[in-house]
């Protein structure tokens, strides 16, 4: 007999552990409708990532990655600061704070331990953008928002600026939330104009796609090359992008959910003159570790290549 938990217990337990949202979802086959993924890897949207290409099958179905999943629980907590960098250089927000990867792990290993608490024979394991498992595609699947014409995950009240996480477990709940079929972008196509290297597409049965080859934000962190391409328009971004995100009408709306301290600002701000030490400092327990100081440099250069900032 597997455990049954009940999940509005859960929930109250994930926000006392700081989740802003929590969703359970049955654990199950995400279908190509839902997660266009072959037609985006057929049309090389995913650029040199190719581990991308690796365990496709996995990454639409949960039970693959966890034996006999059978639940996962979604996890949101926002980021959106309450002001940003000066200046023309800048980096995206999400890296604004410490690295959202052990932030979130350490809040969902408190979760499971207080879940162990209330049943002994609970087991999970949480993920946090380090496995094969889409975490827009679950929080959706999770009913708590959807997947915005940006490609990203949109919560009605935090926006898009949200960290991702799940835990998969074997174990069985007593409710399982619906799919989210709530408002969503409609019409809106602010993310789509904005994006100056037209990287936002359509799949064929009109899902939102990403061009990787064509983002700011792969090119400044994924791609290891060199120089950028000459006609990718970085808008002095050093780091990551957040155009997109900054001309939705949902991230106008949202609450800062993140202070922006003076010194922390400043010292973001010092980011595109630093040396590699001070760059290893910099990025040590921060999203920026995520790129080599080479590709810093290279980064700053194209931006002020191209804009002339000093």
């Amino acid at each position: 007999m597997y455990l049954v938990i009940n999940s509005a217990l859960i929930k109250q337990l994930a926000a006392a552990e700081g989740f802003s949202d929590c969703g359970i979802a049955r654990a199950e086959r995400l279908g190509e409708e839902e997660y266009p993924l072959d037609e985006w890897l057929e049309a090389g949207c995913q650029a040199d990532m190719h581990y991308m290409e690796r365990n496709a099958e996995m990454r639409r179905d949960p039970r693959l990655l966890v034996e006999g999943a059978r639940t996962v629980i979604s996890l949101v907590v926002p980021y959106k600061p309450d002001r940003q960098m000066d200046g023309g250089l800048k980096i995206s927000q999400y890296a604004y704070s410490e690295d959202y990867h052990e932030m979130m792990k350490r809040r969902m290993y408190r979760l499971i331990v207080a879940i162990e608490e209330k049943y002994q024979d609970f087991e999970a394991r949480p993920f946090v953008d380090t496995a094969p498992i889409s975490d827009r595609h679950w929080a959706v699947h999770a009913g708590m928002g959807w997947i915005g014409r940006n490609t990203l995950f949109i919560h009605p009240r935090y926006g898009s600026m949200c960290y991702l996480g799940e835990i998969v477990t074997a174990a069985e709940f007593d409710h399982y939330d619906e799919p989210y079929q709530g408002k969503c972008c409609a019409e809106c196509r602010r993310c789509v104009d904005a994006c100056p290297n037209h990287a936002i597409t359509t799949s064929a049965v009109g899902m939102p796609m990403l061009d990787a080859r064509r983002c700011t934000s792969y090119n400044t962190i994924e791609n290891r090359a060199e120089s950028l391409p000459a006609d990718i328009d970085t808008r002095g971004y050093v780091f990551g992008c957040d155009i997109c995100q900054n001309v939705c009408p949902f991230n106008i709306q949202a609450p800062s959910s993140f202070r922006l301290d003076d010194n922390s600002k400043a010292n973001l701000e010092s980011l595109p003159e630093a040396d590699e030490k001070e760059f290893k400092s910099m990025s040590k327990h921060s999203a920026l570790s995520r790129i080599k100081y080479f590709q810093l440099r290279r980064n700053v250069e194209h931006a002020r290549k191209r804009y002339r900032f000093v």
